[in-house]
């Protein structure tokens, strides 16, 4: 297993995806946010479990775009 591998989610068993979320909103042409900054979540593909882990403070505010993604991958690889 590769280190950008992602477990099946440990309630269903389906596949997971990993989503980089921007960390801002524009509306009416104005933006609000921290404009190029993304957070790392991981998604059970299976609409009826709707398993998710989202970290805090696990974005590229506070980390590089790699670290953010590695730190949220291993989260989720941690449940059993």
């Amino acid at each position: 297993m590769g280190k950008y591998d992602l477990l099946p989610c440990p309630f269903c068993g389906e596949d997971v995806y990993l989503d980089r979320v921007p960390l801002w909103k524009s509306y009416n042409g104005i933006t609000h946010g921290y404009y190029g900054d993304y957070e790392f979540d991981v998604h059970c593909r299976n609409p009826e479990c709707g398993c998710n882990i989202s970290l805090i403070k696990n974005n590229t505010i506070y980390y590089n775009e790699e670290e953010a993604r590695l730190n949220a991958i291993q989260q989720w690889n941690r449940r059993a």
